[in-house]
């Protein structure tokens, strides 16, 4: 058990390691607008105090009466010089001098502010509720009404559906509606990005289970089921895949490993390690994740940018799927910029283990032209990291993103069977719950849309008094996919 002179010093050892990692990330700091650089402050000085495990020192100071430092991502400095002088009276010695540069309180008010700023005020609670536009509701005035009545605060479009022209009319039919209603309701797209796909099955679906070996190509772009050559595209893939390496298809249902390559002939074998229910066939167009895969993809693709020069126009959102570092968010901010100088937002899709890894980087560079955000987009980023280590993930990265004060979207499967089949499931709505510590819930489509809103706004208004999205125990932050 420590005394409180040895916690005293533990404190102030944080302290300094605090300020010394914001001293180190002064010129990244300085780069920022003005409003944002005590938010990158407050990020340095959470990276410092996650550099190693505290639960120890954390049991200690509860014993002591004092702040345990959990749930205090947003407000880092201001609760360190809170313990500091709070120790400090029971050692009977000065306080060493205040070196926050903002109050506990401030910490909450940013993030509120950031959230609003780029996701709109919400109505009535905090966490908002995004909706995705389906391609069959455009041009539908009294569907997007329904929408808007039932709770919606933003609305989102696909990008990998649908076109220009299908996007602009259900833009317009939800503008309209929104007015009538008396809301503003701001538009996101999300950018299709470099998905990776198989492609056409010319055989039919091939029929697989475990210890079948596949033949990657990127030759053209057919599938034969007789020699069980699969084609993918891009050719990245191919050209990239190591042997070891994981080749997942379909969502995770169908899990490979690659045993070689012939980089002559511009293919890759694997071996088809585990299928979903012992047998699933691969058909055509299904994504493919290879998260050990290292490509040099530009995350920005040339339909990206086509999909630009509409956004540029007619959004105030933009997503950008497939992040994996901070120049991928550079790369759209200037695409942005030659496009139109009306201030549009930006969200980071963490959906890959390369994302997680470099989440401090790629917050800092969003803070460089906010509004921003961040998505959790569960889907692929479960499927790249394995769906058990998802739980973690999701609690690093929201405890990051409210060190930054960067608002998070809580995306993919948020009540699925609900949208689709009109009854929720209890795991679905123990999620969904869990989802009110984020700042915007995702919904997908289906029939059951408007109810599902409906049913989302109710449980937002009872659950939000307990949101609190930090974790309670601060061990060392180890990024997944490091050693």
């Amino acid at each position: 058990m420590s005394t409180p002179r040895e916690l005293l010093d533990e404190v102030r050892g944080l302290r300094a390691q605090a300020t010394a990692r914001e001293d180190s990330l002064a010129s990244a700091v300085a780069a920022l607008p003005a409003a944002w650089r005590r938010s990158a402050a407050n990020l340095a000085h959470y990276l410092a105090l996650r550099a190693r495990d505290h639960s120890a020192l954390q049991a200690e100071l509860v014993r002591n009466g004092l702040s345990s430092l959990s749930r205090r991502e947003a407000h880092v400095m201001p609760t360190l010089d809170a313990v500091d002088r709070a120790l400090s009276a029971m050692c009977g010695v000065a306080p060493e001098p205040a070196r926050a540069s903002m109050t506990i309180d401030d910490g909450a008010q940013l993030l509120a502010r950031h959230a609003s700023e780029l996701l709109e005020t919400p109505m009535p609670h905090m966490t908002r509720i995004v909706v995705t536009i389906p391609p069959w509701a455009a041009g539908d005035v009294a569907f997007m009404r329904s929408l808007v009545d039932a709770g919606m605060d933003v609305a989102r479009i696909n990008a990998s559906h649908g076109d220009a022209a299908q996007w602009k009319v259900s833009i317009d039919a939800l503008r309209t509606a929104a007015a009538a209603a008396g809301r503003r309701i701001p538009v996101c797209i999300d950018l299709a990005g470099p998905k990776v796909r198989t492609g056409v099955c010319a055989d039919g679906p091939i029929p697989l289970v475990a210890g079948d070996v596949l033949t990657l190509h990127a030759a053209d772009n057919t599938s034969v089921l007789a020699t069980k050559r699969v084609a993918v595209r891009p050719r990245e893939v191919v050209e990239h895949v190591k042997p070891g390496d994981r080749v997942l298809f379909d969502d995770g249902n169908i899990r490979a490993r690659c045993t070689g390559v012939d980089r002559a002939r511009g293919e890759a074998t694997v071996e088809v390690e585990a299928v979903r229910t012992g047998a699933w066939p691969l058909k055509d167009r299904k994504g493919v994740n290879v998260p050990d895969t290292d490509m040099p993809i530009a995350a920005l693709t040339d339909d990206d940018l086509v999909t630009l020069d509409f956004i540029a126009e007619h959004v105030d959102i933009v997503a950008m799927s497939f992040v994996r570092s901070a120049s991928d968010i550079a790369d759209l901010h200037r695409a942005l910029a030659a496009r139109t100088q009306r201030t549009i937002g930006v969200v980071a899709k963490v959906e890959t283990p390369q994302a997680c890894r470099a989440l401090p980087g790629i917050l800092l560079e969003l803070m460089k032209s906010p509004p921003c955000g961040v998505m959790l987009a569960r889907g692929d980023l479960g499927v790249e990291i394995g769906f058990e280590h998802l739980p973690e993930a999701q609690d690093e990265i929201l405890a990051l993103c409210e060190a930054a004060h960067v608002p998070v979207i809580w995306a993919t499967q948020v009540l699925e069977s609900m949208t689709e089949h009109g009854f929720p499931t209890r795991g679905e709505v123990t999620d969904a719950a869990d989802a009110a510590r984020a700042d915007a819930i995702m919904l997908g489509i289906g029939p059951f849309m408007v109810d599902t809103v409906r049913f989302v706004e109710d449980l937002l208004a009872r659950t939000q008094v307990r949101r609190a999205r930090s974790r309670a125990l601060l061990g060392k932050w180890q990024p997944l996919g490091e050693a």
